[in-house]
């Protein structure tokens, strides 16, 4: 059987015929197995990478400064 060929597909599928559907209680189960899973997965995710101050992040060009003239004001007296 191959995924390219739909039609071999349809017969194989016709060939394992119809099953009755699961009792409840066995899509219960299924279900918090599921979730059980998923949860324990998010859940052992290490904790986020800490952040990193604006000084310890090197200068690229957007951040680095233009040179000042000596008659402008600087950081310290824009405030």
């Amino acid at each position: 059987m191959t995924q390219e060929n739909p039609a071999e597909m349809a017969r194989e599928l016709t060939r394992l015929g119809q099953v009755a559907a699961p009792e409840p209680g066995v899509l219960d189960a299924a279900r918090e197995t599921l979730w059980a899973a998923v949860a324990a997965e998010m859940l052992s995710a290490g904790p986020p990478a800490p952040a990193r101050r604006a000084a310890d992040r090197p200068a690229g060009p957007a951040r680095r400064a233009a040179p000042r003239e000596a008659n402008q004001p600087g950081p310290e007296q824009d405030r």
